[in-house]
């Protein structure tokens, strides 16, 4: 499993800090929607800077003119960027196309899709693309988890999950091949975020290792 540290709801300042300190325990650092919209790529440009070697994804959820958007999220240092799986087909084509240009990824936010729309992008985009499962902040409470949302599109794909997650939700998600969890608010809002971060990279890795020795 890969671990995403999302950067989100806090000030700049405390992103940057957070980008320097959590990276090293990161596969990628996320620059969340709300810091992209409040600061622009001009703090895409400093986290990654901050974050050295680690992946920065530009959360931007791209719904339209995805060629514009995703080429200045790469531009300004991201090495990554999601665009929405309820867009246009024609977008997602466009941010797919921007993404191999630039030698970068994309990971298309399944959030408020159908289990219809899951099957057929599965089904038709290429393999390097991320498929993210993602359940929506203002109804976690109310959701099952983002695990809920797979099915048997799943099988095969790149898959990321997201909503909430934290390291107790890990060991269910052992199993799941080829997965990326990303967690937020468990690791920024924690009172040694360095700490969360440790303890999930800790437990990510010895999930692994019990995978793999088939215990």
């Amino acid at each position: 499993m890969e671990l995403q540290i999302a950067l989100d709801r806090i000030p700049r300042a405390r992103a940057l800090a957070l980008a320097r300190a959590l990276a090293p325990s990161a596969d990628v650092i996320e620059v969340g929607t709300s810091l992209i919209k409040a600061h622009g790529m001009e703090l895409v440009r400093e986290i990654a800077a901050a974050a050295g070697p680690t992946p920065v994804l530009a959360d931007l959820k791209t719904a339209d003119d995805a060629a514009t958007e995703f080429r200045m999220a790469f531009e300004a240092g991201a090495r990554a960027a999601t665009v929405l799986a309820v867009a246009h087909d024609a977008t997602l084509e466009k941010a797919i196309r921007t993404a191999q240009d630039h030698g970068a990824e994309t990971v298309v936010d399944l959030m408020a899709t159908t289990e219809e729309r899951r099957a057929r992008l599965a089904a038709d985009l290429p393999d390097e693309v991320v498929l993210a499962a993602h359940v929506a902040k203002d109804v976690q409470a109310a959701h099952a988890g983002p695990a809920s949302l797979l099915g048997a599109w799943a099988a095969g794909r790149r898959l990321a999950l997201a909503g909430g997650l934290g390291a107790d939700d890990l060991p269910a998600l052992a199993a799941i091949p080829r997965l990326r969890v990303i967690v937020g608010g468990a690791v920024t809002g924690a009172p040694d975020p360095l700490a969360a971060a440790e303890q999930l990279r800790e437990r990510l890795d010895s999930s692994d290792e019990r995978t793999r020795s088939g215990r």
